[in-house]
């Protein structure tokens, strides 16, 4: 008879535990995937459909580009508050919440009649998404023994890999036959069923196992800080770097950093222990995650300007070429996971960060004639080097932190991916931006209005950003060699097993 694991027990492998045959670990991992895949599907399906959003509101694109943006500030505000919950009150509450929470606003998204409406239940669906994102790789570094550890995290990041790619080709495909509603509403059946078998079939923590007590000073200080600093670099560049709006929004952020260091500090309970930063592995792991988001911005932000006005290709093609990125890390991360439970992960993510250096290299030679498989083979190793690094590192700060952690851990990752992103964002666009307008201007007294001139202009401003992209990432490299040893002992099974439950009745 089938034997799920009991409610009461440790969330960590229990030998034999199954479910309808199949070992519950696997069942977690398949329920966690489910969740981050809507989640990080969700990013660039609704990137996609801002152009037909701003005219169905009939609104200027500046506004539209709210629709995103509330997304991310809510997003990462959130979600190592939301880890430190899971933590406290348990992973699979605030996990089943989240995954509800999602579900619902992406209804409600498809009903909102207004550009305020859809901010609204934007910011909701950014709730539901920061609270799966910031537990999903802790259930799953809970639920395996060390052995396999690796291995499961790669087939996560692999799943990271399948939402980033299918969302532009889903979303233009949806937005072509139906309209823009349909990218909303048609993740809300999946969403159900997620919701519901992640509730049946998903053990927690026990309670008497959890830490007690939230920081909630601390928990509104980080989440006036990251936003703050998260909308200053993501608007600089439109409203301008010394305009009165962003130098405040940077004065604001630093001093809310100083200010929750001091309150982090003296908590009994912080939101984030800043202890962790001591463990030269997890501090190690999270810099060099850092700094190669940093990297890849540059290719996801301008390699569709590159294709679509700077080659002409129609948005579906551009998001067909595009997908050979992160296709490589669909295809790759399980194997660097497995990899890296064998040798180790020092090895595969300094590899990794190494063949994404000279992917980006190699990508920044592409040119106005470069043919469609120059381009492929390009991208497609830039996704490679960032599978074969992805899941070894985020092993490492998983295997890193106490079990009482797991949820900080979790989040943590998601909080560097949003900022190394939004930095190279802001830095690549300027950079490319500066760059085709110098380049442009030098050719002609057009400019860029110059149809002649524009096309090799933005590929100038590619290249150039790229230079620095690779520059950037390069640092990546002596943190991922002194990472240092990962300590496994935290993690380690809880010594009594539970007793046998029936799948049937659950007694």
């Amino acid at each position: 008879m089938a034997q799920p694991p009991p409610a009461p027990g440790d969330e960590h492998l229990i030998e034999g535990a199954s479910v309808a045959g199949v070992p519950y670990r696997w069942v977690a991992l398949a329920l966690v995937c489910t969740g981050v895949y809507l989640s990080t599907l969700d990013a660039s399906i609704v990137n996609i459909a801002l152009p037909t959003l701003s005219r169905e509101f009939d609104t200027a694109p500046s506004n539209v580009i709210w629709v995103s943006l509330i997304f991310i500030i809510v997003n990462t505000g959130l979600a190592l508050t939301l880890g430190r919950l899971g933590d406290i009150y348990g992973r699979k509450h605030l996990y089943v919440m989240g995954f509800a929470v999602f579900t619902l606003a992406a209804g409600l998204s498809a009903l909102a009649g207004s550009l305020p409406e859809l901010l609204a239940t934007r910011a909701l669906q950014a709730i539901g998404s920061a609270a799966v994102l910031a537990n999903g790789a802790a259930i799953v570094t809970a639920t395996f023994p060390a052995s396999q550890r690796g291995r499961a995290l790669g087939i996560q990041v692999a799943t990271v890999g399948a939402g980033v790619a299918s969302g532009p080709v889903l979303g233009g495909i949806l937005v072509d036959v139906l309209d823009w509603r349909a990218i909303f509403w048609t993740r809300v059946p999946l969403g159900v069923l997620g919701s519901l078998l992640v509730w049946r079939f998903l053990v927690d923590t026990p309670p008497a196992s959890r830490p007690r007590g939230m920081d909630i000073p601390g928990s509104i200080i980080l989440f006036g800080m990251l936003s703050s600093l998260v909308l200053a670099v993501n608007r600089g560049q439109a409203w301008g770097w010394s305009s009165p709006e962003i130098v405040s929004l940077f004065t604001i952020g630093s001093v809310l950093l100083v200010t929750f260091v001091f309150v982090e500090r003296r908590s009994v309970s912080p939101v984030v222990d800043l202890a962790l930063f001591k463990l030269r592995s997890y501090s190690a792991s999270i810099t060099a995650a850092m700094l190669q988001f940093f990297g890849l911005s540059a290719v996801i932000i301008l390699g569709p300007f590159y294709l679509v006005d700077a080659r002409g290709f129609s948005t579906l093609e551009a998001g067909g070429i595009i997908a050979a990125f992160p296709l490589a890390m669909l295809l790759i991360s399980p194997f660097s996971g497995a990899l890296s439970d064998r040798v180790g992960a020092r090895i595969p993510t300094t590899f990794g960060l190494v063949l994404v250096c000279g992917a980006l290299l190699f990508l920044s030679t592409l040119d106005v004639d470069t043919s469609v498989l120059g381009i492929v083979v390009r991208l497609f190793l830039v996704g490679a080097g960032t599978a074969i690094f992805s899941s070894p590192n985020t092993a490492t700060i998983m295997s890193s932190v106490p079990r009482d952690r797991l949820g900080t851990a979790s989040a943590s990752q998601t909080t560097a991916r949003t900022i190394g992103n939004a930095i190279g964002v802001a830095v690549s666009v300027a950079i490319f931006t500066s760059q085709a307008a110098a380049f442009a201007g030098s050719r002609s007294e057009l400019g860029l209005d110059d149809p002649t001139i524009g096309p090799q202009a933005m590929v100038s401003g590619l290249q150039l950003a790229l230079q620095v992209a690779t520059v950037v990432v390069a640092f990546a490299i002596p943190a991922s060699l002194l990472r240092g040893a990962t300590p496994k002992r935290p993690l380690e099974p809880a010594p009594t097993p539970p007793q046998p439950v029936s799948a049937a009745t659950g007694e």
